[in-house]
């Protein structure tokens, strides 16, 4: 079974833990060092800025460009699914005059599978009355607008955010290598204190085919734009960051050494996981079949005895010999001598003077 990364959207809509002194000097040096490199986008209108990741002696993970002169905030924190991190990175940066405000939330990622197999799996498991109850971050792929309603207006909700929804509009799908498809979509509405927000999402779906079975594994990447001026020129921000968006080689490299590690010892966990698993289902299964052989054959042995019954006969047991015969049922004695001739009688006689054996009737349990 793979091993599927899980995850739940840890930080706030509105809130974002304060950067430590440190992670600020160093975020404004990694920035200025970049920007005296000439990447600075033209007239500067942007700047670039290193976010940093504590667990990796602050290292720049990866740079964006936000709006020059932006207040900007960033958290990088960990998250684990058993031994696999999983990188929570939250950025919010604001106008200077307050009046427009953009957050990249943390991407959550999901996974599911669908065919033949894992529809039977949930079928017996219905049969047998067993709730279905997907796992955490077991979730079927959704469109990205679907994906904002279901998930994210409802966090929002939950947090006293209220938002009144107005437009909604899927931009693009996009087709990229390994069966990955990119789709995004946004939402308008006005939030409880008039100002105008709109909350988009990238869809990430990667489809796997293994051997009619399909497994899907995808992920959701929000953000949201609330501002007292132009929406659109605001979104406009949001675009041109994702696009700046670069990675560090350095960082990655680590990073994805820390990811396997974590894999593999999930991996170790699932196997073993999944043999205690399959020992359960096999007792279960013979227990089963068992119990299933055993009431057949209680069935098969009444109906044999009582059709003895009615046709004046019964089984009798030679426990010398363990030999068994059915007989005419009209006698309370029956012997059988060395050569195999039978003798009946309704009164006992002593056997062994005549060197027989008496036969044992045989109960009905034991037919």
């Amino acid at each position: 079974m793979r091993i599927l990364i899980l995850l739940i959207i840890t930080c706030s809509f509105f809130s974002c833990k304060e950067q430590t002194a440190n992670n600020k000097e160093n975020q404004n040096a990694s920035t200025n060092e970049i920007n005296n490199d000439g990447v600075n986008s033209g007239e500067n209108l942007y700047e670039l800025h290193g976010i940093l990741d504590p667990g990796m002696n602050n290292m720049v993970a990866f740079a964006l460009q936000t709006p020059a002169h932006w207040n900007m905030q960033q958290s990088f924190t960990r998250i684990w699914n058993g031994s696999t991190p999983i990188n929570q990175v939250y950025i919010s940066v604001a106008s200077p005059d307050s009046k427009t405000t953009i957050e990249f939330l943390p991407y959550t990622p999901y996974y599911y599978s669908d065919g033949p197999m894992a529809r039977q799996m949930r079928e017996s498991a219905a049969s047998m009355g067993i709730q279905q109850k997907l796992q955490q971050n077991e979730m079927p792929p959704m469109h990205p607008l679907e994906y904002i309603k279901r998930m994210i207006l409802p966090q929002l909700a939950q947090r006293g955010v209220q938002i009144q929804p107005g437009g909604e509009n899927s931009i693009d799908s996009k087709q990229m290598p390994q069966n990955t498809t990119l789709t995004t979509a946004y939402i308008d509405g006005i939030m409880s204190n008039g100002r105008k927000v709109r909350i988009d999402c990238i869809v990430s779906v990667t489809t796997t085919n293994l051997n009619g079975e399909v497994y899907y594994n995808w992920n959701a990447n929000p953000s949201i734009v609330q501002t007292d001026d132009n929406l659109e020129a605001a979104y406009a921000f949001v675009t041109h960051a994702r696009i700046s968006l670069m990675s560090n080689p350095a960082w990655e490299q680590q990073n994805a050494q820390l990811v396997q590690n974590g894999n593999k010892v999930n991996n170790e966990i699932n196997q073993k996981n999944a043999a205690i698993v399959k020992d359960y289902q096999d007792h279960t299964e013979k227990i089963i079949n068992e119990t299933y052989a055993d009431r057949n054959k209680s069935e098969d042995q009444r109906s044999e005895a009582f059709s003895d019954a009615m046709s004046g006969e019964s089984k009798y047991e030679n426990t010398a010999t363990g030999e068994r015969m059915k007989l005419t049922d009209q006698y309370n004695h029956l012997y059988q001598d060395k050569q195999g001739n039978f003798y009946g009688s309704n009164t006992a006689v002593n056997a062994n003077e005549f060197d027989w054996a008496e036969l044992q009737r045989v109960e009905t349990k034991k037919y």
